[in-house]
């Protein structure tokens, strides 16, 4: 292991996104922060989100499409046709980018009777205003999708450090552009801003990948690669990103169902609890994807079993702790990012009412997101889609069903719901399916949910209610216990998940031969 470059081994991969992960999600949860200062739960935050959705969803499905479908067509054309990899590459940059251009038409030209199905009771200055953002959204879809394929080619090939670091640069438009204008274009600031930050993303990767690949229009229109790039695959693959991605659009909905600021009480509940998912479980399972494919496509399982356990020891140790923290003191972390301008107490208490019923299913969320790729390195498409269909209807009648009662806080209820399914139903795909085992996963889970609520108990017996009358400084001491205890807890009985870590970073260089 000493001779390979430390990206290229799924824990260096996996640190270096992380690492690079929280920069970018530091990044993001200062946006979220700017936000909540500037626009807190009213109305005009709330209208952006809707009219933001499903531009917004729309590229999170190119993003993941292109990992998704990508990285496993082109390792299987490196390792049958080696000689076509850049003209697959090629194709496939241009099927993304022209598709994403005239998708991004059609919805501008349908963009009043879509803006109509959400508002169809508000009044024609809410309308107006959704529409604009709507069609002001439109424009980043085709520079996502080109930045799709980029990132994904550069990561089959195991450069992950350029497209972990082109998300910064997304981050660092939008704030800029909140800050400096937002006083006077309102919330229009938000997405020119992602205009600007998908822009710079193409660019820097466009420079990046210049040595890898050659991008040649002409050549793609000439070769007439088309067919063989939109093939079942990929027409799977892309009704499974999108039902996947459709809780957005099913909770924006019911705009006229929930209280006011409940669709941004939402949102920021939802940023929070998949904010430790994309920094922590999306750096895991990026890292481990390539490797998963070519492990399942060389037929050699006791490697792909082995990087599930590792996946399941790293990701239950961290997301068990994560998960107790949001349920009992998600209020405190609300209260310190976000309370704030216009973000008062009582948006503080609405958010965290929502925050408990997603973070109820964050462990089993998150250990999806590997079993999610596994199925997809497995070419098991067909039954990802079963699936993704069958949670997706389970969230929607969910949503009908509570949001009567629950307002909001039924909308974060169908989702958890709807999560847990995907996670069982994932399971048993691996155990059928590919003959995996799960027994390591049900072992690591119980020695840290033990651990978790031994940590939690150990601190309501020496932080009591009766110590510190202001709840806000008994609560923090809570926590601060909490994670101390539940460290030195796994330090003592979970020596193999701390070797694990150990082993990553001696393969930094940066620490290699005692230079630090």
């Amino acid at each position: 292991m000493t001779g390979k470059k430390f990206t290229s081994t799924v824990a260096g991969a996996s640190i270096l996104i992380t690492a690079v992960g929280l920069i970018g999600k530091g990044l993001g949860l200062i946006r979220e922060i700017v936000f909540a200062n500037f626009f807190g739960l009213n109305t005009q935050f709330d209208l952006y989100l809707v009219g933001a959705v499903l531009p917004i969803t729309i590229n999170t499905v190119i993003l993941y499409l292109g990992q998704n479908y990508f990285i496993p067509s082109y390792n299987k054309t490196k390792i049958e046709t080696p000689e076509k990899t850049r003209a697959f590459t090629n194709s496939s940059f241009w099927i993304f980018s022209l598709f994403g251009l005239l998708l991004a038409a059609i919805l501008f030209y349908l963009s009043g009777p879509i803006v109509n199905l959400y508002l169809h009771d508000s009044s024609s200055f809410e309308f107006i205003s959704t529409l604009n953002v709507f069609r002001i959204f439109l424009l980043t879809i085709p520079l996502s999708a080109a930045y799709s394929i980029l990132a994904a080619f550069l990561q089959s090939e195991f450069e992950f450090r350029s497209p972990a670091m082109s998300q910064l640069l997304l981050n660092v438009a939008v704030i800029l552009l909140v800050v400096i204008f937002s006083n006077k274009i309102g919330v229009y600031t938000i997405p020119i801003g992602y205009i600007a930050g998908n822009l710079l993303q193409l660019i820097f990767l466009l420079f990046k990948a210049a040595n890898k690949i050659k991008l040649n229009l002409y050549m793609f229109i000439k070769g007439g690669n088309a067919r063989a790039i939109i093939n079942y695959s990929l027409v799977i693959t892309i009704l499974i990103e999108s039902i996947s991605q459709i809780y957005l659009l099913a909770d924006r909905y019911f705009f006229n169902e929930v209280q006011k600021g409940g669709i941004a009480s939402l949102n920021y509940a939802s940023y929070i609890y998949l904010l430790p998912i994309t920094i922590i479980s999306a750096a895991l399972s990026t890292a481990i994807f390539p490797s998963f494919s070519l492990s399942l496509h060389s037929n050699i399982i006791e490697d792909v079993q082995k990087k599930l356990d590792n996946f399941f020891s790293i990701n239950l140790f961290l997301f068990v702790p994560i998960s107790l923290t949001l349920i009992f003191y998600g209020g405190i972390i609300i209260r310190i990012l976000f309370q704030r301008g216009e973000f008062n107490s009582g948006a503080t208490q609405m958010t965290f009412e929502v925050l408990k019923y997603y973070a109820v299913s964050l462990i089993f969320y998150s250990s999806y997101a590997v079993i999610n790729k596994l199925l997809y390195g497995a070419n098991l498409v067909k039954i990802l889609l079963v699936i993704t269909v069958t949670g997706c209807f389970i969230k929607i009648a969910a949503n009908f069903y509570l949001v009567k009662d629950l307002q909001q806080n039924g909308l974060a209820i169908s989702t958890s719901i709807s999560y847990l399914f995907f996670f069982i139903a994932g399971i048993g795909v691996v155990l059928i399916k590919l003959k995996l085992k799960v027994k390591y996963f049900l072992k690591e889970f119980s020695l840290d949910i033990i651990n978790g609520f031994v940590s939690y108990l150990l601190a309501v017996v020496l932080i009591p209610e009766s110590l510190f009358p202001n709840t806000f400084t008994n609560g923090f001491l809570k926590l601060l216990i909490f994670c101390a205890s539940y460290i030195f807890n796994a330090k003592l009985i979970r020596q193999d998940v701390f070797k694990l870590f150990e082993n990553a970073f001696v393969n930094i260089p940066l620490f290699k031969n005692n230079k630090i």
